[in-house]
């Protein structure tokens, strides 16, 4: 079975948010970096710290924190 890991680009989450990549800015929680993160629903795109990947949802259309 393979393993699927949110800081991977391209990596999709049950909410439709896709990772663009790392972005070169450290993160808010401790030892992360951001990631551009796009809402497959609106097109909407913001940062993610990597360990928030998994959970995020679209500031804009689903009610996720900016």
């Amino acid at each position: 079975m393979k393993k699927s890991y949110s800081i991977v680009l391209g990596y999709e989450n049950n909410n439709k948010q896709k990772n663009l990549g790392r972005l070169d800015e450290k993160g808010s929680d401790h030892g992360q970096w951001f990631y551009q993160m796009v809402c497959q629903e609106c097109k909407h795109q913001y940062k993610a710290n990597g360990s928030d990947i998994h959970l995020r949802k679209c500031p804009a259309c689903q009610g996720g924190r900016p």
